[in-house]
């Protein structure tokens, strides 16, 4: 969620009719303020979502998968980072995700060939980045896991941060977010009271129970950097209670904006476990075509918190 060009302006992914995610872009009128909900999409020639950077061909390390995109300014360079899945095996440990990146040059965006940052021996996924720049230093904020937790599965996640000098080579990372603790993913923002991270645990997509709680946690700092810069995330949103249907299963990929005393936070909810059937019989009598069939429906919306 960025106001780029002076046009509020969203990057997300998307599930195409070809069985694969992919970057788009989505765009407020040019004089909306953020609070407006009249998002469209950016379209093609087709008229069909505009892929951003898609991988050349089917043997592309990415071509399975790109997702969870995060946009960032540096000296000289706009940049989407975003997560490829390096395998067909979307869960479990067989999944293999790392992270890629395109650059905006000449008018439109390009995908650097290789990933940027990949796993280790112990937990080989890395997935979920948020990137800024900052104090002169790319910073980098992601999930290493194992693989995407699946059906009946619990969630084995673990935050971690890293920085660099140009925003392609990255330091060692360092934990920032235990498996204890759970959180799946994050963002942050600046403002005139300092820094400020939202952060979310990886949703219950299947209905597993248990499972732990979902929601949203907020942590603010004087300077963004490794965990000992923030204070001890308090829940700012508990999904768990009182929820709306489309985010009653959580939420996560937090994108925030600031605004005065407000807080806008942008998710993706995870829809309360209902059988396609049902959500079909509702959406016909709502004189609407029938959702894809799929185990999980996703939505994008937003909250707007006020400091009491």
């Amino acid at each position: 969620m960025h106001l780029r060009d002076g046009t509020w302006t969203m990057f997300l992914g998307a599930f195409t009719t070809r069985f694969s995610v992919r970057i788009v872009e989505a765009r407020l009128p040019g004089d909306a303020a953020i609070t407006d909900d009249s998002w469209k999409l950016v379209l093609d020639r087709s008229k069909r979502a505009a892929e951003l950077g898609a991988p050349p061909d089917r043997h592309a390390w990415d071509a399975a998968g790109m997702h969870t995109p995060s946009y960032v300014r540096g000296p000289g360079v706009e940049r989407i980072y975003y997560a490829g899945r390096r395998t067909r095996k979307i869960t479990g440990p067989g999944s293999r995700y790392a992270l890629g990146c395109l650059e905006h040059r000449d008018g439109s965006w390009h995908r650097l060939p290789g990933p940027v940052l990949t796993g280790d021996a112990a937990r080989p996924s890395a997935l979920e980045p948020f990137v800024l720049h900052t104090d002169g230093r790319w910073r980098m904020w992601f999930l290493s896991a194992i693989g995407e937790t699946g059906r009946g599965e619990q969630p084995d996640y673990q935050l971690r941060y890293t920085e660099s000098d140009d925003g392609i080579r990255w330091e060692k990372p360092e934990t920032f977010a235990t498996t204890e603790e759970g959180f799946f993913d994050n963002a942050v923002t600046s403002g005139a009271e300092g820094w400020r991270m939202v952060l979310a645990r990886g949703t219950n997509l299947y209905g597993t129970r248990p499972f732990p709680g979902q929601g949203l946690w907020l942590a603010e700092a004087a300077s963004p950097g490794g965990r000992d810069s923030w204070s001890l995330p308090q829940r700012l949103l508990d999904t768990d209670a009182g929820a709306e249907d489309w985010y009653a299963a959580g939420v996560c990929g937090p994108a925030v904006v600031t605004e005065s005393d407000r807080l806008h936070v942008f998710a993706t909810g995870t829809h309360a476990l209902t059988p396609w059937w049902r959500a079909a019989l509702g959406r016909l009598r709502a004189r609407r075509s029938p959702p894809a069939p799929a185990p999980y429906f996703l939505t994008t919306g937003r909250f707007t918190f006020c400091r009491s």
